[in-house]
């Protein structure tokens, strides 16, 4: 202990020359952090300043605001498609024409049978038959794809037109 204490009185002047260098030092570092935190302070205090049309607070608010009222839209655009899909499936959009002659005598396809329906297989299958002396039009319901009465050979192409012009409208 006694050698630490000698080595310290002999070489006191030189530590105390480091230890002044080191404390100027400090002191430059000190000054110059403190002029770029008072600029940092300046060019803070001008964005957030109210004088600015352009102040960062006012241009934050301003975009919190249009992103709430954008979020607001968003969740009703998507209330409004789910309602609209729901209400899509119901619609009678599948649609399939056959025209026909009914009869040998009478050309030009003037006979026909139609199938309409939804995405769920329901709707109906209308059929006109077409004479010399007369039109006869028949409706027979479909419910889940299926008629519960004999469909003839022509409703039952209309509804296979049906389906296929359903599955080319899923595939696009």
């Amino acid at each position: 202990m006694t050698t630490i204490i000698t080595s310290l009185r002999d070489n006191s002047g030189t530590i105390l020359a480091g230890l002044s260098l080191l404390v100027i030092l400090m002191m430059a570092l000190l000054i110059r952090a403190t002029i770029t935190v008072n600029k940092l302070h300046k060019r803070f205090a001008v964005l957030l300043s109210d004088e600015s049309e352009s102040s960062m607070e006012i241009m934050l608010r301003e975009h919190l605001e249009e992103r709430r009222n954008l979020q607001k839209q968003v969740e009703s655009i998507d209330h409004r498609t789910a309602i609209l899909e729901r209400k899509m499936q119901r619609s009678k959009r599948h649609v399939g024409l056959v025209r026909y002659d009914a009869f040998q005598d009478i050309g030009g396809l003037q006979s026909f049978a139609m199938a309409i329906y939804d995405d769920n297989g329901d709707g109906a299958v209308v059929s006109s038959i077409v004479g010399r002396a007369d039109n006869k039009v028949y409706g027979k319901n479909i419910v889940g794809g299926k008629s519960d009465r004999n469909l003839g050979a022509e409703e039952q192409q209309a509804i296979l037109e049906a389906v296929k012009q359903n599955q080319a409208s899923s595939v696009k």
